[in-house]
């Protein structure tokens, strides 16, 4: 018979507090179920309030943890902690008011966007910006004191003892976020003239790097279309900004990181530049993010895997799950990190620094090349905005057929195109200064090797602590691809002739079985669309194979993301314009037609099938071929058939079209007006 083991047991450690862990508070809570495991977080939260400064400090650390997790954050909400934990950002001991934006600053991170909003609803603002306010002035105060200090203990450590130094960083660190995710914040920060402690950061970019970079990163946020803040800059600040853009930093990748986003804080600011001194503060900026996005990710991304393998070897695979992304900027510090010996921990800050770097740099360079010169998010394709009014309920005279009017055989396709054609942009559309910038760095090409994952990168996603870099890597070739859309709208000269193009196509093309996500799925076609778009411009003879043009339509028929389908359609109508006046394309102009019938006779969303429509007009509009073509697929007939449907669908939700409003109404008015014309030819 075998022999038994005698269960043992542990002994309970004694809490000072009487606080549990955050692993016990997540455990009880999920064991109790029925809404009875928000009793540990209303016991956490109970803690706040104690007269005791320690138990107020243990748990602030105790929910720092707890908010990383979905279960605890949920809980911790409905107990009102944003309402309670904000007066501790004002506590008198300094511990705890460290904590308390310790604790928010995870908030906004594990919450997300939305979270952001209810915080700053909940009126975390108030007490935020008294704390920023008594920090710089305390620091500013003692500066004197704080630069001898800082000549002795070089690379930030000095501030980093100093707990106001460190309040300071993670107060940034959240005001950072939550304007990133609600404008309100943006216009509190205006109101209040917080600029001043963000040049304060910026200012011991010597001594506290990371300091400097929260600072740079969160004026960078607050910067971006904001005219009001434009009128709180001085000289003296622009010369603080240069200096950091210019200084000598080496290629360190902290350095780089710093140097790229005040890159960006530049950009924002160009319209307080001097017009003598544009032209060469632009160079300046496009030399950083040349060199920014040629740093070699896959060496760094290399190394990182040998040291993540080994550790994971000997920790047999016993790390838990990290939850969120690895340290960096709007990133807090995971436990699990500490498992990791410094050398690793050091590797992973870097790669992440690194790719945040370039994350950074491609959002630069998409918004320099919006071909209006506005700055703003990256936009992902599909409908064109509008502020037109819509008619009133009792204006239908105005939404009536356009056959029913006696004049309607007369229309040709030149006012079809007139009236519904969308003009391509230009080279043109840039200064000339932008564009001779990116063109000598070589930024095109630059770009376009961010869109290719560094090779053997999936082996990152064995590690709990690899799966963070993983996650950044897929948002840094997303942001390629986007900015790549851009390039290829306005930009001319290297690369961009008929042979670079046809070259950029095949490899985006060969993208297309990398990853079946949404966002990366909107990202590519929108690329390809803008590509094709310039092909058309350029009369690239055969924009696609065959064989692109099937997994292109397919695409566009399995996608469940509108905004995937609609750069799909673009794309297809714009090689079938191309294709339309080459001989010998019949196949394709079929593959391209049955598809945007499809799309116009079947697509769930009314503005996607006016996007179909209108290609239809633009690839149809004229010419032997394409009357073969479409008498082969049926073309008019499928049309009158999608005539009275479409009608229906744009009386009914003209009023929520919104920004799509004019690309349906242009379908509108000439769909009826392109059958006849077709039934006359």
């Amino acid at each position: 018979m075998g022999k038994s083991r005698n269960k043992k047991y542990k002994s309970s450690r004694p809490r000072p507090t009487g606080l549990p862990s955050v692993a016990e508070a997540l455990r009880e809570g999920g064991a109790a179920g029925n809404g009875a495991g928000e009793l540990p977080a209303l016991a956490i939260v109970e803690k706040l309030q104690s007269a005791s400064a320690e138990e107020r400090e243990c748990a602030c650390t105790t929910l720092a943890g707890l908010v990383l997790q979905e279960t605890g954050l949920t809980a911790l909400l409905d107990s009102r902690l944003v309402r309670t934990l904000g007066p501790l950002l004002l506590d008198p001991s300094q511990a705890v008011r460290e904590g308390a934006a310790g604790v928010f600053r995870n908030m906004t991170v594990g919450g997300g966007h939305d979270l952001c909003d209810h915080m700053v609803e909940e009126d975390v603002m108030t007490p935020l910006v008294a704390l920023l306010k008594q920090v710089t002035g305390q620091l500013t105060a003692s500066q004197p004191m704080d630069m001898q200090a800082g000549a002795r203990h070089a690379g930030g450590e000095s501030a980093d003892r100093d707990p106001v130094w460190r309040i300071l960083y993670q107060a940034v660190h959240l005001l950072w976020n939550l304007c990133e995710s609600t404008s309100t914040a943006v216009c509190i920060f205006n109101k209040e003239s917080l600029l001043p402690t963000l040049l304060l950061c910026l200012r011991q970019h010597d001594r506290n790097l990371p300091l400097a970079m929260v600072g740079a990163q969160c004026l960078q946020t607050v910067t971006e279309d904001n005219a009001e803040v434009l009128q709180q800059f001085s000289a003296d600040t622009l010369k603080l900004l240069e200096g950091l853009l210019m200084g000598e930093g080496g290629d360190s990748v902290d350095s780089l990181l710093l140097r790229t986003t005040v890159a960006g804080c530049i950009f924002n600011l160009k319209a307080l530049i001097p017009a003598g001194s544009q032209s060469e503060a632009l160079q300046a900026v496009v030399r950083v993010l040349a060199r920014t996005l040629e740093h070699d990710i896959a060496m760094a991304i290399t190394s990182l895997r040998g040291m993540l393998g080994e550790q994971q070897t000997n920790n047999n695979g016993g790390a838990e799950q990290m939850n969120g992304e690895t340290a960096g900027p709007g990133r807090p510090e995971t436990p699990e990190q500490h498992q990791l010996p410094q050398a690793t921990r050091a590797q992973l800050d870097q790669v992440m620094a690194l790719l945040s770097a370039q994350q950074t740099a491609l959002e630069i360079i998409a918004n320099m090349c919006l071909p209006d010169g506005r700055t703003g998010p990256l936009d992902s394709g599909g409908g064109q905005g509008s502020n037109m009014c819509l008619p009133d309920d009792d204006s239908d005279e105005e939404w009536e057929d356009m056959d029913s009017s006696d004049t309607s055989d007369e229309v040709t396709m030149c006012d079809v195109a007139e009236e519904g054609g969308t003009p391509l942009m230009t080279p043109l559309c840039l200064s000339a200064e932008t564009h001779a910038a990116l063109i000598s760095h070589s930024l095109p090409r630059k770009v376009l090797d961010r869109t290719v994952l560094p090779e053997g990168c999936d082996s990152l996603a064995s590690s709990p602590h690899g799966q963070p870099v993983i996650k950044r890597l897929l948002t840094v070739q997303r942001r390629a691809l986007l900015c790549l859309r851009n390039m290829l709208a306005v930009l001319d000269g290297e690369g961009m002739d008929a042979a670079g193009l046809v070259e950029v196509g095949n490899h985006l093309m060969g993208l297309f079985s990398v990853s079946d996500d949404q966002e990366f799925q909107e990202a590519v076609t929108g690329a390809v669309r803008s590509l094709l778009q310039r092909m058309a411009a350029v009369q690239v003879t055969q924009p696609l194979t065959g064989e692109q043009l099937r997994v292109l339509c397919d695409l566009g028929r399995q996608s469940s993301c509108p905004s995937v389908r609609a750069n799909v359609v673009n794309a297809a109508g714009s090689m079938g314009s191309v294709l339309a006046k080459q001989p010998d394309s019949a196949e394709k102009l079929m593959l391209i037609g049955t598809f945007l019938t499809e799309v116009a006779g079947k697509d769930v969303v009314l503005w996607v099938v006016a996007e179909a429509l209108d290609a239809i007009f633009d690839v149809f509009g004229d010419g032997p071929q394409v009357d073969a073509v479409a008498g082969n697929i049926g073309l008019v007939a499928k049309l009158r058939q999608i005539s009275p449907l479409f009608k229906s669908r744009v009386h009914k939700e003209r009023r929520s079209l919104g920004e799509h409003f004019p690309v349906v109404d242009n379908a509108r008015v000439n769909l009826n007006r392109f059958i006849k014309y077709k039934e006359g030819c």
